[in-house]
């Protein structure tokens, strides 16, 4: 899962850099000033929300274009382990950083996605979804 997340929010961040660098190229055959402004406009609600969710539990101290920096309280987890069926083996995250993560994939993730079988495409949606 934390793969997952972290993944996600690394995608996010690429596919939101290259898609503004080449709609703002001059001589990209999909050229758009009104996309590049949708590219910024997503990049500033992801932030955006970063800050309310980050407001409820405790302090934003600097947003800035690819990330937060806040305070939280002493008794907030920094980190969460789970323990597997294995006693040896144990699963550590970030659990702030993971909180953020799984924000993004609810509110930024296009659920929707085709699968070609044969000659048939069918739609098919994601199990982010479900935490809608």
């Amino acid at each position: 899962m934390v793969v997952l997340y972290d993944s996600l929010q690394i995608a996010h961040k690429c596919i939101l850099n290259s898609f503004y660098g080449y709609v703002m190229r001059k001589g990209a055959r999909w050229y758009s000033m009104e996309m590049a402004g949708v590219v910024t406009y997503t990049g500033a609600n992801i932030i955006q929300n970063a800050r309310l969710l980050v407001e409820k539990i405790g302090k934003p101290l600097e947003l800035d274009t690819d990330g937060i920096w806040c305070a939280l309280p002493g008794s907030f987890p920094e980190n969460f382990t789970f323990k597997t069926r294995d006693p040896k083996k144990k699963f550590t995250i970030s659990y702030p950083c993971v909180m953020l993560n799984v924000d993004v994939a609810i509110n930024n993730s296009n659920d929707q996605y085709q699968i070609q079988s044969g000659k048939r495409i069918q739609l098919a949606v994601n199990a982010l979804s479900n935490f809608r």
